[in-house]
């Protein structure tokens, strides 16, 4: 009777160990990285990270579109991927590593990204056909752009069901983390994101344009209100002041007093008082020279 105790407690062990350990047995990839970088164009940059559960030889799978510059790398040896088929491309890569269980694979499409009435449809397979303990993919939007919150497809991993976002600088990251990922289950990445309507910049033109604007604005208001212009000045002059002035204009706006009493026909008495009424009104200055006096005309306020 005791044995037959020992005997059921045996097998009773063995099938809780069985319970416990089989899960971890069945995923065949302990983590699946996915990053994706979108360019404006719409094409993919895409940057595989696969952590397998036990050191593997061989990886298979497909990818729905066209992949381009295909690449592997390993730190803990080598592997060597290659892909055919154009529609559907068939992913076949040698694994030689004998330590670590890291690989990353990397590629280009531009068949993740399809323009549907001018937004922008990221639907990428990402599907291993393994079972998968951990998901963590990043997909990174070109800058300008944002997401649009609208559901896809319900059976499928998509923004905002799944997914949470972020941001680096200008660029707005999608992110998935997914856990127990069957080997029949889709591992499909989607969401709409369209252009940010943006205040364009003012151009360097526009502002020497308005700097020029300004200035010519100044330049009227100055000559305007600050300097007066000739005709103005010599209309509300005298006949006599009318004649000393010309006198002073002719002579490019200096002239002797001895010369303005000779060119006007005027007397010295009358040239003396009728020069210091324009030195009165601000239109000359008088500077003593010798014996007689120079006549500059004040330039300033006027504009000849």
């Amino acid at each position: 009777m005791h044995l037959v105790f020992v005997k059921v407690l045996a097998i009773a062990s063995f099938l809780l160990t069985l319970i416990f350990l089989i899960p971890n047995c069945l995923a065949q990839i302990q983590f699946y990285g996915i990053d994706v970088d979108l360019d404006r164009s719409g094409r993919s940059f895409v940057t595989l990270t696969i952590t397998f559960a036990e050191i593997k030889d061989k990886l298979d799978f497909e990818v729905i579109g066209r992949v381009e510059n295909l690449k592997a790398s390993s730190e803990f040896g080598t592997i060597n991927c290659t892909s055919s088929g154009k529609g559907v491309s068939k992913i076949s890569c040698d694994i030689n590593i004998s330590v670590g269980r890291t690989v990353k694979i990397s590629f280009e499409t531009n068949d993740f990204v399809k323009v549907l009435e001018n937004k922008y449809y990221f639907d990428g397979d990402f599907t291993l056909g393994q079972d998968i303990d951990r998901v963590s993919a990043f997909a990174k939007l070109p800058e300008g752009m944002a997401l649009i919150e609208e559901n896809l497809s319900a059976s499928r991993v998509s923004f905002p069901e799944n997914a949470s976002t972020s941001a680096s600088g200008r660029r707005i990251i999608v992110i998935w983390r997914l856990e127990g990922i069957k080997a029949n289950q889709p591992l499909k990445l989607q969401f709409l994101y369209e252009q940010i309507a943006e205040v364009q910049p003012i151009s360097l033109r526009y502002f020497v344009i308005l700097g020029v604007v300004i200035a010519l604005v100044l330049i009227v208001a100055y000559i305007r209100f600050f300097k007066k212009p000739q005709k103005l000045v010599l209309s509300v002059l005298d006949e006599f002041e009318r004649k000393v002035m010309d006198a002073i204009i002719a002579s490019g706006g200096v002239i002797n007093q001895k010369k303005v009493v000779e060119q006007t026909n005027l007397s010295k008495a009358k040239v003396s008082r009728v020069v210091k009424s324009l030195v009165e009104r601000g239109l000359i200055e008088v500077e003593s020279v010798g014996r007689t006096n120079k006549l500059k005309l004040v330039k300033k306020k006027l504009s000849f």
